[in-house]
């Protein structure tokens, strides 16, 4: 499944159900992700609460430009919380030597989880 991960690792870690955002307070706590999968077959937008253990999927419509509109919509909610934006690009994320390689590009551990047909997103714990 060809796709492209845009994965935006926050500096505070939530809780959806208290409405609280705290800041990381180590380097082993688990950040809030905001995670956009953009594929032929659609977009969703994924955001993650560390504290809860909760996720929250949106699948939203679709525009060429979907990347620079995701980009634009992170920026804009989450520009101040960000730690670092990712953009991963998969020829087939299926395919474990593709995953591994585009989580090296950016220095992070594969951890992608597919979710059906047209759904993918990644776990969001660091190391």
């Amino acid at each position: 499944m060809q796709g492209i991960l845009l994965l935006a690792i926050l500096t505070v870690k939530g809780s959806y159900a208290d409405n609280i955002e705290l800041p990381l307070e180590s380097p082993t706590d688990v950040p809030d992700t905001v995670q956009w999968w953009i594929a032929a077959m659609g977009t969703w937008r994924i955001r993650t609460f560390a504290v809860d253990h909760d996720i929250h999927t949106y699948r939203v419509g679709y525009a060429d430009d979907m990347l620079v509109v995701a980009e634009a919509t992170n920026q804009r909610n989450y520009g101040d919380i960000t730690k670092v934006e990712c953009t991963l690009r998969f020829a087939d994320c299926r395919d474990q030597l593709d995953v591994q390689a585009r989580f090296s590009e950016v220095g992070l551990t594969p951890r992608l989880e597919i979710a059906g047909e047209d759904f993918t997103k990644t776990d969001p714990r660091v190391e």
